[in-house]
């Protein structure tokens, strides 16, 4: 009997939503006048945020368009089309109903609705990758939600104007997150969630804190990631969200939790959002809460059940474009199979991620994001300077009638105006000419920087590849250190590429992301390596922070081949970095068994710092450290703080 309930679950539920759906349907049908009945029939997709049976509310509101012959009608159908099969994944379907709309519509005709389908457009574009478009279409809409009068609007019309600039808010701080511009994306989430609250629009409120916890996630930050997660729950059921937005806080809370390394609290959380999602086949989400599922299992080294969801995750996101997610999976699954000793499936999903994440972030999307920006500017100033002018036209207008007495004055004061605009017009093209040739010179500089990142990657992976195939314990241990030096050059690179600062690198990020990467690519134990960094935040010129990288990954390195044998629940490594007057200084302390002698005096990687040092007029020093182990210690005297 249970067999047979459960095939029949499916049948009850679906039966049960097609009596709601009728029964909706039936009320429209009961309403005065046309009006009523499609703005009833529109209204519930969007509460329901476009879940699958909601298409056919959109049908029936179609059909009282045509039969009415109301083209305003028909374009804000199509408009619910696009949102639809934008929130179910169906993108070119979306952008069909895109295309379909826009000859209806108009910068002065149902201008809300304009500006709301463009940006319904630009969330299509990000989802299939395309992010300069993306960004691009955010900031049209933007400009149209800028020249809307708002005094004629009603207030039900106040209402969907106020949420539609918190999207566009919303879209543009997801898009800096995405290119991990973190201040940026921070301060729009910030402005997006005061504005909501001060509208009392809680549900919005509620997405902007929950998207901020997101940055706090990539810069692992956990608990405060945790905190906004569950602040951000709490707002949307205030606002009455839909369980899908809920859900997704519940996505978010499971990933803060794992990265807490509470997998206990984490787990219940990944497996009823995967159960949801599958439910509702919402597959964009479904994609990414069985990525985190998967790296969950990842970090407990269940392999077996992190390679099966991986697996699935990437297979759901290559199928609906999701770049991000093929990136996430394929990283998860390259650690899975690495762990496993399948060589080769690691070396393919290591490839594809590579690949992929070259693919979101590059220099193509750098310069169209400058240019976008740069002209989204460049027209609201042309819009005020246009406005000015007109205001001063009626101005000498206004003067010339008042009196004949004063022309002689006002033609004075006329040419000096106009002498005075002269030179501010020659100025302002100065000034734009100047700006001009320096985000050029960016733009060049930034494409240097991820070309030389770049070729190193591709060392990188050549000595990667050779590792994997070496025979020789030796050989592949030298050819592994060299890699790591090759890598410490590849995340300077990287980080000058991704960042405004063209010029200089943050001591602490750098030191932190570095050692983070060399420890985790040494890990082959059981047991993990505990580690602390405490580093100064100093930015530092390339020529400085090079060989520092390099010294410090011959530290670490040395740490992890000599200081511990094997690795136990108190092995830890210390990193310090900080300026003390007028040096740098850097010690690595372990409290394993102690450096011998005969690595002191025979060391490649020790003779490799003594030159390094040479280049930063350092010194070295190896003591041993309180209780045991070993201090290494350099001390810099030549060095560039920007």
């Amino acid at each position: 009997m249970k067999i047979i309930f459960i095939l029949l679950l499916p049948l009850f539920c679906f039966a049960q939503q097609e009596k709601k759906v009728d029964s909706l349907i039936t009320i429209a049908n009961k309403l005065t006048t046309v009006k009523e009945k499609f703005d009833y029939l529109c209204s519930i997709p969007n509460k329901e945020r476009y879940a699958t049976h909601t298409i056919n509310y959109i049908k029936e509101a179609e059909q009282i368009a045509i039969d009415n012959d109301n083209e305003d009608y028909i374009a804000l159908t199509y408009y619910y089309y696009a949102n639809y099969y934008y929130y179910n994944a169906k993108l070119d379907s979306s952008l069909f109903y895109i295309k379909k709309a826009k000859p209806f519509l108009s910068p002065t005709r149902q201008p809300l609705v304009n500006a709301s389908l463009i940006s319904t457009e630009g969330g299509v574009y990000q989802k299939k990758g395309n992010m300069p478009l993306s960004i691009s279409k955010t900031l049209e809409s933007q400009q149209l939600l800028d020249k809307i009068d708002t005094i004629p609007l009603t207030g039900e019309e106040r209402r969907r104007y106020k949420m539609m600039g918190l999207s566009t808010l919303n879209s543009l701080a997801n898009y800096y997150n995405s290119i991990d511009e973190y201040e940026k994306a921070i301060s729009f989430y910030d402005k997006g969630y005061s504005t909501a609250l001060r509208n009392n629009l809680y549900m919005f409120a509620g997405v902007f804190i929950n998207n901020k916890g997101d940055v706090f996630l990539k810069k692992n930050q956990f608990k405060n990631a945790l905190d906004a997660f569950l602040e951000g729950k709490k707002l949307k059921k205030k606002g009455n969200a839909q369980e899908r937005i809920i859900k997704n806080s519940d996505l978010n809370i499971g990933v803060a939790y794992t990265g807490l390394n509470e997998n206990q609290m984490a787990l219940p959380y990944l497996e009823d959002v995967v159960a949801f999602y599958k439910k509702n086949n919402i597959t964009t989400m479904l994609a990414e809460s069985l990525f985190y599922k998967g790296n969950l299992y990842l970090n407990i080294q269940d392999y077996k059940n992190a390679k099966a969801d991986c697996e699935e995750a990437k297979t759901i996101a290559i199928a609906d474009s999701n770049l991000e997610v093929v990136k996430k999976a394929c990283n998860c699954l390259y650690q899975g199979y690495k762990a496993t000793l399948d060589y080769d499936l690691a070396l393919e999903n290591h490839e594809l991620y590579l690949k992929t994440k070259d693919s979101i972030f590059n220099e193509k999307n750098i310069k169209k994001q400058t240019e976008q920006e740069l002209q989204y500017e460049f027209n609201k100033t042309e819009e005020l300077r246009s406005a000015q002018i007109k205001a001063k036209e009626n101005e000498s207008k206004l003067y010339s009638i008042l009196a004949a007495v004063a022309f002689t004055f006002a033609l004075f004061l006329g040419f000096f105006f106009y002498k005075n605009r002269k030179k501010n017009i020659l100025l302002a093209k100065q000034k734009n000419l100047l700006e001009a040739t320096v985000d050029e010179k960016n733009i060049l500089l930034r494409e240097t920087h991820h070309r030389v990142k770049n070729s190193f990657q591709m060392v990188s992976s050549l000595l990667f590849i050779q590792s994997e195939t070496a025979q020789d314990a030796e050989a592949k241990i030298a050819i592994k250190e060299a890699q790591n030096r090759v890598r410490s050059m590849v995340l300077i690179h990287q980080k000058l590429y991704s960042k405004n600062k063209l010029v200089g690198i943050d001591s602490k990020e750098y030191i932190e992301d570095f050692t983070k990467d060399v420890i985790e690519s040494h890990q082959f134990e059981t047991t993990k390596l505990k580690y602390k960094v405490d580093a100064q935040s100093l930015l530092l010129d390339i020529e400085t922070i090079t060989p520092l990288g390099l010294i410090l990954n011959e530290l670490i390195t040395n740490v992890l081949k000599h200081a511990f044998h094997p690795v136990t629940e108190n092995s830890l490594l210390h990193i310090s970095f900080k300026k003390q007057a007028a040096t740098l200084v850097l010690t690595v302390t372990d409290n394993g068994k102690g450096m011998p002698p005969k690595v002191k005096d025979s060391s490649f990687g020790l003779q490799l710092i003594e030159g390094l040092c040479k280049k930063l007029k350092a010194t070295l020093t190896l003591l041993p450290a309180s209780p045991k182990g070993t201090e290494a210690k350099v001390v810099m005297m030549r060095f560039e703080i920007l």
